[in-house]
C-alpha cells in the first residue's frame, strides 16, 4: 500500500538557541509554515538538508502567525543531521515534509509515566503540556551529564520529574531501563517510553507482563538503536 506524499516546506534557519550542552533548538521559518496540520503533541516531520540527508525529529513547537517552528535537536555527533546542527547558522536553507505521527492516548489515565532520553526529550515534552492539569505524571529522562544537561519541566500540580545521569562506561539507555524496573507504579497507569530502542522493548515488556498493563495503555518508540545508523521502529 502506498502513503500519501506528505506536504514539504521550504525554509530557512532563524535562530539557534543552545537549550543545554547537549541539545540545540533550530527555529525555522517559511512561507507555508502556517498551512502545517499540527493536531497534537509527538508529531514530527522529516528535516532535509540541502545535500539530501533527512531524520525524523519532533516539532516542538508551531506558530502558525509567525510561520515558524521548533525543532530540538541532540548533538551526538553521529550522523550527518546532527553535524549539520551543529554548524548551522541563521539564513541556512532545509526542507521539512509532513507532520506525521500518531496520537498517544492518555484518556482516562490516573497517571502518566513519560520515559525518554535525549533524543526523546522533545516529544515527552510536547505531551507533558498537553495533559490535563488534574492528571499526576512522573518523567524520567536519561542524560549524559547532570551539570547542565537537564530542562526546566513546566509547572503544573502532581508532577515529579527525574532526571537520570547516565554511566559513561554504560550502554545508552541502560540507567534508564534499569531505574524503571525497579520502579513502583500507581494503579491506571498509562506510559510513553522512548529513546534507545533495546532499553525501550526492555521497559515495555516489564510493564506488560510483570505490571500487567493493558497494551493500549503502553505506547512505546525506539527512536535509535546501538550499531543502526537509520534505525527504524
Amino acid at each position: 500500500m502506498f502513503r500519501r506524499p506528505r506536504p514539504t516546506h521550504d525554509v530557512r534557519v532563524t535562530a539557534v538557541t543552545s537549550l543545554t550542552p547537549a541539545l540545540v533548538r533550530l527555529t525555522f521559518a517559511g512561507p507555508s509554515l502556517d498551512t502545517l496540520a499540527v493536531e497534537h503533541a509527538t508529531q514530527w516531520v522529516k528535516l532535509a538538508t540541502p545535500e539530501g540527508r533527512s531524520r525524523a525529529y519532533t516539532i516542538r513547537h508551531h506558530r502558525p502567525a509567525g510561520r515558524e517552528v521548533d525543532i530540538d535537536v541532540v548533538l551526538h555527533g553521529n550522523g550527518p543531521l546532527s553535524r549539520w546542527a551543529a554548524t548551522v547558522r541563521p539564513g541556512d536553507e532545509a526542507r521539512l515534509s509532513g507532520p506525521r505521527g500518531r496520537r498517544p492516548s492518555f484518556e482516562d489515565a490516573e497517571h502518566v509515566l513519560l520515559a525518554a532520553d535525549e533524543s526523546a526529550l522533545p516529544a515527552a515534552l510536547t505531551i507533558l503540556e498537553e495533559l490535563p492539569p488534574t492528571v499526576p505524571v512522573t518523567v524520567f529522562v536519561e542524560v549524559g551529564d547532570a551539570t547542565g544537561a537537564t530542562l526546566p519541566l513546566p509547572a503544573r500540580p502532581g508532577l515529579t520529574g527525574h532526571w537520570l545521569t547516565r554511566d559513561p562506561a554504560r550502554p545508552k539507555g541502560r540507567t534508564l531501563s534499569d531505574t524503571l524496573l525497579a520502579t513502583d507504579l500507581p494503579p491506571g497507569t498509562t506510559a510513553w517510553l522512548a529513546g534507545e530502542a533495546h532499553a525501550v522493548a526492555t521497559v515495555r515488556r516489564h510493564l506488560l507482563t510483570d505490571w500487567a498493563l493493558p497494551r493500549e495503555r503502553v505506547h512505546s518508540k525506539g527512536y535509535w538503536k546501538h550499531g543502526e545508523a537509520d534505525h527504524k521502529d
